[in-house]
């Protein structure tokens, strides 16, 4: 009660209304403090108290409740957190002003799937585990995140690893990557050899050595569709450096990443640190065909009266080739689909028992983080595992957390919803292939595998049955480089392009 408050205290209350969100001590002791002492000296000053009594109370300790349980255990924290900065920015209000305004906001959390996702990452992680998680659900058709949780522990650490954070994304840079291939002439069965190699990146001797997981190459040429599939980190190198370093950070920029990435051989291995919510972003723009859109918290604001004072808009441009964009997703689709399996197995075998709908998704490991993206026309997820500090994921419990949350959001959060079919726009064909050779299968053929290209990139060669021609060299689209360039170019490219 008021009347049982000490001077030090009321002179700490009285500080607070300035600013609430900076002047409690719950927030910042030490700005309080300060506070309350510009209010005590006030007081002195106006001569409402003597300079003895100023200092003592400056001097009294302070001790505090603690905060009101139903307050700090508020649902959906990290989402609340991030909606309450979307509203600053779009009506350029302060906070204190917005929750004073009698505002009323519409967000755009779906209840159930932000439930699914919580209890689905506590039910996955060891609960010993200090591992944190960043996770995301978008609606490719609007960019509205769905659900959010931003780590295991908000009363522990408010910090948002979901939209705060910067992580090297790893594998998961690969579709973006062979979007802009795709676009720049390459197929799902352009060959490329698959082996160790040292990269000659420019005409002064500077080399790159990328190596593949665990050290296993295919040691033959593989299509492109295959090297997604498998993660096959010199196909990716090899078509980073053909295309230009530059076509990758202009891919990036174009699918609404906004970390300033350097144009470095190991882009294409995704070393340059992005924000999750930013590449589940990318993903659910491959989902919708290459509509522009970016993740919102809030769909709608009306004020007490019922005016409209910010409205999420429902029509977005398109920024993306719409056929590249679909052949990129199909392609995505066989991470999960064995009959890909080459010289390793595919990288999502681990859960494919798991889904039982069509996803197209990219998983991608460093040596601290561990991520899972995937999506459906209706629906973008993604998980990001890790530790905050230098430490590595080195248990095989923890290096498959992000895939099996993944799996088992998507499952849960679509059960009864109809399956959606990836539709192709026009100007994209569908035809079986020999996954091994990129070859049309014919009759006889061994393998089959319903592939998409974007019409006219067809392949013409066709499997019969027989052993095809023996491929040993990379087979890529026609890319005249510089003379000053041909020597270190051809050296592994095959001498064939």
């Amino acid at each position: 009660h008021a009347k049982n408050l000490t001077d030090a205290e009321a002179a700490l209350l009285a500080g607070i209304p300035k600013g609430p969100s900076g002047y409690s001590p719950y927030v910042n002791e030490t700005k309080a403090k300060e506070r309350q002492k510009t209010i005590v000296r006030m007081m002195e000053k106006q001569q409402m108290i003597g300079h003895k009594k100023a200092n003592e109370l400056i001097k009294e300790p302070l001790s505090y409740q603690p905060l009101n349980k139903q307050v700090s255990k508020r649902k959906a924290p990290y989402f609340y957190d991030n909606a309450m900065r979307e509203l600053e920015k779009k009506l350029g209000m302060t906070r204190e002003q917005i929750e004073t305004s009698g505002l009323n906001v519409y967000t755009t959390v779906d209840k159930r799937m932000q439930r699914i996702a919580e209890e689905t990452i506590t039910e996955t992680v060891n609960a010993g585990s200090d591992i944190q998680v960043g996770f995301s659900a978008i609606d490719p058709r609007t960019g509205n995140v769905l659900a959010l949780v931003g780590g295991r522990d908000y009363q522990k650490s408010p910090f948002d690893r979901t939209t705060q954070a910067k992580r090297q994304p790893a594998s998961t840079i690969k579709p973006l990557l062979y979007y802009k291939a795709i676009q720049s002439g390459f197929t799902p069965v352009t060959l490329m050899k698959s082996e160790e190699t040292e990269f000659q990146i420019d005409a002064k001797g500077e080399t790159y050595s990328p190596s593949n997981y665990n050290g296993y190459y295919a040691n033959k040429p593989i299509t492109l569709l295959q090297a997604l599939a498998l993660s096959d980190n010199i196909y990716a190198v090899k078509t980073h450096l053909f295309l230009g370093m530059n076509k990758l950070v202009q891919s990036a920029k174009e699918f609404g990443i906004t970390a300033r990435l350097q144009a470095l051989p190991s882009l294409a291995l995704g070393t340059e640190p992005v924000r999750p919510i930013e590449m589940v972003n990318a993903y659910a723009m491959l989902a919708n065909g290459g509509k522009k859109i970016e993740p919102t918290f809030i769909s709608r604001v009306t004020d007490a009266a019922g005016h409209v004072l910010y409205e999420n808009p429902s029509k977005h441009k398109q920024v993306l080739d719409e056929k590249a964009a679909f052949v990129t997703a199909s392609m995505m689709t066989g991470m999960f689909d064995t009959d890909l399996n080459g010289y390793t197995s595919v990288t999502g075998r681990t859960i494919a028992n798991r889904l039982t709908r069509t996803y197209a998704g990219k998983s991608g490991t460093t040596s601290a983080d561990s991520w899972m993206i995937g999506f459906n026309p209706k629906l973008a997820a993604g998980v990001w595992t890790g530790y905050d500090k230098n430490s590595t994921i080195d248990s095989v419990e923890e290096k498959s957390y992000a895939k099996t949350i993944w799996a088992d959001f998507m499952e849960d959060a679509l059960k009864g919803e109809p399956e959606t079919a990836f539709k192709p726009p026009k100007g994209v064909t569908g035809v079986y292939i020999d996954p091994e050779t990129g070859y049309s299968s014919g009759p006889g053929c061994a393998a089959k595998h319903y592939t998409y290209f974007v019409k006219g990139t067809e392949p013409s060669n066709v499997c019969y049955g027989a052993e095809p021609a023996k491929q040993t060299k990379d087979r890529l689209p026609t890319k005249e480089k510089p003379a000053s360039e041909k020597k270190w170019w051809d050296k592994w490219l095959g001498r064939n392009h």
